[in-house]
């Protein structure tokens, strides 16, 4: 019987979501390991967009990790649309999406590989916390007693080890085993009829701006082309499964179908290609017990839009720091019911967008961009890119469903604050309690905020701000937001309502 190995967070597998996980749980002092049954990271992307609201993450999370993303990848305004129609007609609309209006310091899609992001997150959790993935081991067995979960890990030579944990989160892609062996129920379906294809290749002649995103359309094809850093090309292509040869020469299939739309291109040498059928599955659970699911584990969709990967670093976000507070004292176990009630409607949101994108410009059948027009004309569009972008993606209960302005639930944007960025001074793991006045504070006000937020401070760091800007006050009236460490609003008040704080507190903390 191997040696009992015991650990408070078991996260198995090192993707987007598990590597955030990590980070998340190292920044906050919380004890984990994170393994993955690859020998090594992979060298591939299959996604190769980095979302505003993802980037909005990584600025609370540290100013470097930002800047590593912002330096390597491409700043892309959005997707032009390339039409042609059965008699060889070209058509075109510029811009398609445009992300350039999003409300957000990141207004546009950062075009950058999905091995990339990864590296760069497990450089940072590295570097900074000295943290590593255990690459080579595989999560044989699970059970699950009472509050304690039992593992069996195995490493590249077959060894053996037995893990308890006090909870384990699946971030094991797509066809997760752990998923499978606790038998957990999936919704779901493929998109029947449709084979998709990536071909990362160098490209000469490219004709037109290589800063966008170029989708091309025709009556029986659809096929993205995407400039990434490293300089050669993505190329998605869907084709419906009746059209797509399994034996064709992948060159000489996007060759065809570019030549359709552009003139003097040449392919070079490829990279790597793939091919596989695209299919919507979603967890009827994100939890059962201590086990949660994250990631691709929990949800796979359309990869229309790029959302895969920044939904999987978003449901990361969240549970990270439930986790901690859970296991440091600072909240009651209960906090973790809100993980599955808040990410499952935004992953079938995702799903729903990602399918509104796929239908659209992927199905291949559509040729005429007078409905894509007529979409941008009704504002149905803008719409579209602020929820893809994670934007508008949220949190509120159905009593602040419809209300104006900054609700519970709500993402809160990064303010330009008179002594800085509102992300730059919240940089740290607890609650930010922005106490937000028009004018000045007196210095009896002051005592007075200090005494009642006291009993407090395990969990709360206040943020004074005088002058707050508009969006901070209701009516230009003084405020108080609580805002969590995932960066959304938990509660507002007026600002010396602190019997509001309290009522918080006793739902939600430990004292």
């Amino acid at each position: 019987m191997p040696d009992v190995t015991r650990i408070p967070v078991l996260i198995v597998g090192s993707g987007a979501a598990g590597t955030l996980l990590a980070l998340e749980l190292a920044r906050h002092g919380v004890e984990f390991r994170c393994v993955d049954r690859l020998p090594q990271p992979s060298r591939y992307s299959r996604a190769v967009t980095v979302h505003a609201r993802s980037l909005e993450m990584f600025a609370r999370i540290d100013e470097g990790l930002l800047q590593r993303f912002l330096t390597r990848g491409i700043h892309s305004p959005g997707y032009v649309m390339h039409y042609v129609d059965a008699a060889g007609t070209r058509r075109e609309v510029r811009p398609g999406l445009d992300f350039t209006a999003l409300d957000s310091r990141y207004p546009f899609l950062l075009l950058h590989g999905q091995d990339d992001t990864e590296a760069h997150l497990r450089a940072h959790l590295h570097e900074r916390y000295g943290r590593r993935t255990e690459w080579g081991v595989t999560c044989t067995h699970v059970v699950q007693t009472g509050d304690v979960i039992t593992v069996t890990l195995q490493d590249a030579e077959g060894i053996e080890e037995v893990v308890e944990c006090r909870y384990l989160v699946a971030c094991d892609g797509a066809n997760s085993r752990i998923r499978q062996q606790l038998q957990w129920e999936q919704d779901g379906s493929d998109y029947a009829g449709t084979v998709l294809q990536n071909l990362d290749i160098h490209l000469h002649g490219f004709p037109d701006d290589p800063d966008w995103v170029h989708y091309c359309m025709g009556p029986d094809h659809f096929v993205m082309v995407v400039r990434l850093p490293g300089g050669h090309f993505r190329l998605l292509m869907s084709q419906p499964a009746d059209k797509a040869a399994p034996d064709a020469v992948p060159e000489q299939v996007f060759g065809n179908i570019l030549d359709q739309h552009f003139d003097g291109i040449h392919l070079d040498e490829a990279v790597w290609h793939s091919r596989w059928g695209s299919r919507i599955h979603l967890a009827r659970h994100y939890r059962k017990g201590n086990v949660f699911l994250a990631g691709d584990a929990a949800h796979v969709h359309s990869t229309a839009g790029g959302q895969g990967m920044n939904c999987c670093l978003q449901d990361a976000y969240n549970l990270g720091w439930k986790l901690a507070y859970v296991l440091q004292g600072k909240a009651p176990a209960a906090l973790l019911d809100s993980y599955e009630l808040e990410r499952k409607p935004i992953g079938s949101q995702v799903i729903a967008a990602a399918s509104a994108i796929h239908t659209l410009f992927m199905a291949g059948r559509n040729s005429d961009p007078a409905e894509l027009l007529t979409l941008r004309e009704s504002g149905q569009l803008q719409a579209l890119v602020a929820q893809v972008s994670g934007l508008s993606y949220h949190y509120r209960s159905a009593l602040d469903a419809g209300k104006p302005g900054l609700q519970p639930g709500d993402r809160v944007p990064d303010l330009a604050l008179p002594q800085g960025s509102l992300y730059a001074l919240s940089r740290h793991a607890r609650h930010v309690l922005v106490l937000a006045s028009a004018g000045p504070l007196s210095a009896a006000q002051r005592a007075q905020l200090t005494q009642a937020l006291a009993p407090y401070g395990a969990v709360l760091q206040p943020l004074t701000v005088e002058h707050a800007p508009a969006a901070l006050l209701k009516a230009g009236a003084d405020q108080l937001l609580l805002i969590r460490p995932d960066g959304y609003l938990a509660l507002r008040a007026p600002l010396f309502d602190t019997a509001a704080l309290a009522q918080y507190a006793a739902q939600h903390w430990l004292s």
